[in-house]
């Protein structure tokens, strides 16, 4: 009797002996494959976040103003080629001399409007104000200006830098309503022998850093 039961407690221990150890070990790691974006989901949403192109095909754009437009050079020849290239037609009208004032007051862009429908107006104008002491007092002649072209599309060149520094560019800017306005005050632009008129180079650099703003 002895002899079975100590077989049983040592048969006992033998099992125990042999059951696996319990560790603390910690679970295993799983690791996933971080995605790969998409370039042509990217590419997509950046052409949605970027501006589209505008089309100026089959549009009329009136270029008027002082002698500063140009006449048949110099910033309009200019601005004609590339607007011609981008299926645009333009129609100029200078004035030599022409004021704020006397824009204002004259029938001239009202009659250019009515005899054109134009679609969008370029208007150069200033350059001859520019010097007065005090051009706050032209504030109410460029808002009737503006008012005359309506709803078009409408961009204000203002003067170039001149001789001496004046602060009718920032009155133009700020009673140009709708009317974006391109300032030109930082543009060194070569002159004819009048020094103020730019030649065909001077109105080609007005040109394209006026495009820039107007066909980004």
């Amino acid at each position: 009797m002895r002899l079975a039961l100590a077989a049983l407690i040592l048969v006992a221990c033998s099992k125990k002996e042999a059951a696996p150890a319990v560790t603390d070990a910690a679970p295993p790691v799983v690791v996933v494959d971080a995605a790969v974006p998409d370039a042509s989901a990217e590419d997509a949403a950046a052409a949605d976040a970027a501006p589209a192109k505008r089309s100026l095909a089959g549009k009329k754009v009136l270029h008027v103003g002082d002698s500063m437009v140009g006449g048949n050079f110099g910033l309009t020849k200019a601005l004609e080629k590339k607007l011609t290239a981008e299926g645009a037609k333009i129609v100029r009208h200078t004035q030599v001399s022409e004021t704020l004032v006397t824009f204002d007051k004259g029938p001239t862009l009202r009659d250019l409007l009515r005899t054109h429908d134009p679609d969008i107006v370029i208007i150069t104008l200033g350059m001859n104000d520019a010097t007065v002491p005090h051009p706050e007092a032209f504030a109410r002649n460029i808002q009737n200006i503006v008012r005359h072209v309506g709803d078009r599309e409408c961009w204000w060149l203002g003067p170039p830098k001149g001789e001496a520094p004046s602060t009718l560019p920032k009155v133009i800017a700020e009673n140009a309503g709708t009317c974006h306005f391109f300032d030109a005050t930082e543009l060194e632009l070569e002159r004819t022998s009048d020094h103020i008129h730019p030649t065909n180079e001077g109105g080609a650099k007005w040109a394209d850093a006026f495009w820039e703003k107007f066909d980004p």
